[in-house]
This record gives structure tokens, sequence and C-alpha cells, in this order.
């Protein structure tokens, strides 16, 4: 619209729409993730080309993420679209290695698995709840246990360290006494890691250390401070791309039919 200005010539003004800084902050995000997960095609997609195997190869193999919360959330669907292959996510919530035993057979065994992925331990550390509290020494000998029997099964494991924690936003929800107690949260986390990093080196079992790898990506975490973002999805997914596509080929090997069985 125009105004007449008495102490010189008139000027033009323009009233502009309101912006809304939330949605272009969404859409910001959402684009990042799309950009994120074209570059993670690109670099699984050299792995796999690196040691690619005959193209005639047999069925796709079947890989079952295994987890609590952090798994259900959903980077086994990233997973499965970045490497091509069966990714089913078997993540429930609140789930502690002791509870992940009683449903292995249903829930990762009957699913007949080529690879099994084994991301437990956010769970087990908690001081301040008894039906979830597993201390370390049995989450060591749970850990052990489930790589035994999806061995006997003839499925392959990798392991994973439990996630970084933000402190502060998870005492918002939770007490730290009971943390304390124990010699306090950092502690625990890095006693939890150190046994699923033993039992991958005692297993001779591939490791993917989220613990370490994660913190160097804080993007990945939610403001709850426990569990992944939308990008933080596709972030886990392609740590665990990387340990599995070497991984993958030669599964993809082994299911191929040898001489002797012509």
């Amino acid at each position: 619209m125009s105004k007449q200005d008495p102490a010189g010539p008139m000027k033009t003004t323009y009233d502009l729409p309101a912006i809304d800084i939330p949605a272009i902050d969404q859409r910001r995000d959402r684009y990042f993730t799309f950009l994120m997960l074209i570059c993670l095609q690109f670099a699984v997609d050299a792995a796999f080309a690196w040691s690619a195997p005959p193209l005639d190869t047999p069925a796709k193999p079947r890989v079952v993420c295994f987890g609590d919360s952090i798994t259900k959330r959903g980077y086994p669907q990233i997973l499965a679209r970045l490497t091509g292959f069966d990714a089913i996510n078997a993540g429930v919530a609140g789930n502690s290695t002791a509870k992940a035993l009683r449903r292995l057979a249903d829930d990762v065994l009957a699913q007949k698995p080529h690879v099994v992925v084994i991301l437990f331990g956010t769970n087990d550390l908690r001081a301040d709840a008894d039906h979830a509290y597993v201390p370390v020494a049995q989450y060591k000998a749970n850990l052990e246990s489930i790589v035994a029997q999806c061995r006997k099964q003839k499925a392959r494991v990798i392991l994973c360290t439990l996630p970084p924690i933000e402190h502060e936003a998870f005492f918002i929800r939770h007490q730290r006494d009971p943390f304390e107690a124990l010699g306090g949260l950092a502690k625990l986390i890095e006693n939890y890691r150190e046994a699923a990093s033993q039992v991958a080196a005692d297993q001779n079992a591939p490791l993917v250390d989220l613990n370490q790898l994660l913190a160097k990506e804080p993007q990945w975490l939610s403001k709850d401070g426990v569990h992944p973002s939308e990008a933080g999805n596709a972030i886990i997914a392609k740590h665990v791309a990387r340990v599995l596509a070497p991984l993958f080929a030669d599964q993809r090997r082994q299911m191929q039919p040898s001489a002797d069985d012509n």
C-alpha cells in the first residue's frame, strides 16, 4: 500500500506475510535427514561393490535387529533401505537382556535369521527400577547366552554397545540416588559398554561401538536424552551397515551352493 509523506515524495511500503519459523525448522530437519540417507546409500553401495558376490545369489539374507526402544524407534527400517536385505525390527520398549532372553526364541530364532544385531544395555543399567535392572555381570552372561543360542541356529551375530545418555535430561525422569550408590551414571555406562565389548572380543563377533561413535554425532539424540531423533535412526543405521556390509557379502557366499551340492 502507498502512503503520502508530507516531508517528501511518496514512499511505497509492503505488508509481508508472517513466517512460520517452526515449519521452516521441520522442513530443514526433514531435508537434512533426506540428504543423509542419500549419502549413506552411496557409502553402503560402495562397500558392497568392493566385495560383491555373484549376481545369481539366492534369497537375500534376513537380519533381525534385537533390542529395546532404541531399536524399536526405527533404525532397522532405514538399515533395510540402505542395504537392500530383509531387516526385522525386534525392538521392545523397556527390555533388558533378562526380558530379551525370554522372547529370544519367538521374536528372533523363529524368524530364521542369517544375522542378528544385538543392542541392549540402556534398561539393564536402570538402578532406579527393580523390574529392569540387571547387574553388569549378569548382563554380560545374558549377552553370552543370546550369542550362543543364535549361533546354535547358525545365525551370525553383531554386538552393539549401549548409546550415550545425556545426564541432565535423563535425571529429569529418573532418581539420581540409586545411580550414585553404584558409582554414578557415567561409571555404569562405561561398565556396560566394557561388558558388551568384552563379549564381542571373547566370542570373536563384530562390534558396533555406538557409545563412542554416537558421542561424535550429537545430533543423533532426541530431547529426552536417551532415544534417537529421526536423524539419529539414520545415523545408527549407517554405523550398523558399515559393519554389516562385509559380513553380508560373506553371508551371501556361504548361501551359495557349493560344487559338492551339485
